[in-house]
């Protein structure tokens, strides 16, 4: 019995509708998820990735840097764009914005926790009032030509749970596919993801639920699906130099109920996909700005390398992309 599948999203009003490839998806990771990085996994398996989270009201003004944002190649997708904000004209705004680009998706960040984001109202800010936020994800289908998912959390704290009305407004609402973070906003990422959560909004839903959080290894992604039902999971922070993971969740979810260790990758491995990201990077956003932003990436993609200390240490002091090069191939030596 496999638990590989692909998953059918769809815009009620526009009818427009895609196939995910499978049911492993690369989670919207501001700060790391590009272009370079979701081709990589992409490379690896992923049946879906999004976008870094985009400011509506940067894409309502057409600001430049946040329209790079959403610039997506034809090797990453099935790719969704992940947009926040609370002002539902802007969101409506910002959707048809959207449409303007090569897509597949528009998701509705109702997760982020990060203390600037939640100030304006946006991110998970915008659980507090169900009905707004059925305004804000209504106003999206509306405006778009692409199915229209959301990402969420429990809710603000843990006094004030409130994930299945959020679910059935966002359901509602026109919203093809939901993908819970069983965490509140207040704890952030500490403690444990309540994944009894997944459980009861898949039950309560009749649209596709992924389930998100603490997922570290294949073994963990099965027994979320076994566990909760979930019709996809979704892989985040754990795949950050590290885009086995997903190659390794998609073979084990094609082999279930089989049980195999997961290929571990050789330094060979290792050295060479940190090679083709760096040059990735460098292509898609220039020498300088990709030296800096890949640095984030290189200590991840050297996990596990005997004796890589001095080569980590010397990576973040380099400032060219033939030196970043030659520091890693030297581990080749």
């Amino acid at each position: 019995m496999s638990l590989i599948r692909k998953i059918r999203l769809r815009n009620p009003v526009s009818g427009q509708d895609f196939f995910t490839n499978n049911n492993v998806f690369l989670a919207p990771l501001a700060g790391i998820g590009d272009r370079s990085f979701r081709a990589m996994t992409k490379r690896y398996g992923a049946g879906l990735t999004f976008t870094e989270m985009t400011s509506a009201h940067g894409l309502a003004n057409r600001n430049r840097k946040t329209l790079d944002l959403i610039k997506i190649s034809k090797g990453e997708r099935p790719t969704g764009i992940q947009i926040f904000g609370s002002n539902p004209e802007i969101m409506n705004i910002a959707a048809s914005v959207c449409n303007e680009y090569p897509a597949d998706l528009i998701d509705i960040n109702g997760g982020c926790s990060v203390k600037k984001v939640m100030k304006t109202g946006a991110g998970a800010s915008i659980l507090g009032n169900p009905e707004r936020f059925y305004k804000i994800v209504k106003v999206c289908v509306d405006a778009s030509i692409y199915p229209v998912s959301v990402k969420i959390r429990l809710g603000l704290t843990e006094d004030r749970i409130n994930v299945l009305e959020n679910a059935e407004a966002a359901q509602d609402a026109g919203a093809s596919l939901l993908t819970l973070h069983p965490r509140t906003a207040r704890v952030k990422f500490s403690g444990k993801a309540a994944w009894e959560y997944i459980g009861l909004v898949k039950q309560k839903l009749k649209i596709p639920v992924c389930g998100n959080g603490d997922i570290k290894t294949p073994a963990d992604a099965v027994r979320m699906i076994l566990e909760t039902g979930c019709d996809a999971v979704m892989i985040g922070r754990a795949a950050i130099g590290n885009p086995w993971i997903v190659k390794n969740t998609v073979r084990a979810f094609e082999t279930y109920p089989d049980e195999a260790d997961a290929p571990v990758p050789s330094k060979e491995e290792r050295i060479q996909c940190a090679l083709e990201h760096l040059d990735m990077i460098v292509t898609y956003k220039g020498e300088i700005r990709g030296i800096r932003e890949v640095k984030r990436h290189l200590h991840r993609y050297l996990k596990g390398i005997p004796k890589v200390s001095m080569v980590r240490h010397n990576l973040f002091e380099l400032a060219t992309k033939d030196e970043v090069e030659h520091e890693l191939a030297s581990l080749l030596g």
